[in-house]
């Protein structure tokens, strides 16, 4: 059974071996030619040491996977990322401040308006408005 589980191991780490190398580009692979590495991983494996090939490759051949300078910086070391972060954040709060402001204006321009008509509406029914009338109370 054991034999069984280094076996399919052993074939899992070839196929993916000969699928890395087969997709990556002649500026990638270290060591070796890409075809030569192909060769390898494929005949190396039957004829000797199963996945050795395989494993010379990914060990030898693959590039460092340290980050090369240019390649994919992650978002948050990404200065130019977030710097745009910065900017949309401040004008997404600029919006909010003049949306807050204009809704402000609204109230106050509502509440003049009502102050306005109760000042015109208490002119005319007030106690001043039945002495003007030229009616007496008496």
């Amino acid at each position: 059974m054991s034999y069984v589980v280094l076996l399919l191991i052993s074939v899992g780490v070839t196929i993916y071996a000969l699928v890395d190398c087969w997709r990556s580009t002649d500026d990638d692979v270290r060591g070796l030619p890409r075809p030569a590495w192909i060769l390898l991983i494929i005949l190396v494996g039957p004829l000797g040491v199963p996945a050795f090939g395989a494993t010379a490759y990914l060990l030898f051949g693959r590039p460092p996977s340290n980050p090369r300078p240019g390649g994919v910086v992650a978002p948050d070391d990404d200065p130019e990322f977030l710097r745009s972060l910065d900017a949309a954040r401040s004008s997404a709060a600029a919006e909010e401040r003049r949306r807050r402001e204009q809704r402000e204006r609204k109230e106050r321009d509502r509440q003049e308006k009502q102050q306005r008509k109760n000042d015109a509406d208490g002119a005319g029914s007030g106690p001043e408005a039945a002495e003007g009338d030229g009616r007496s109370t008496a």
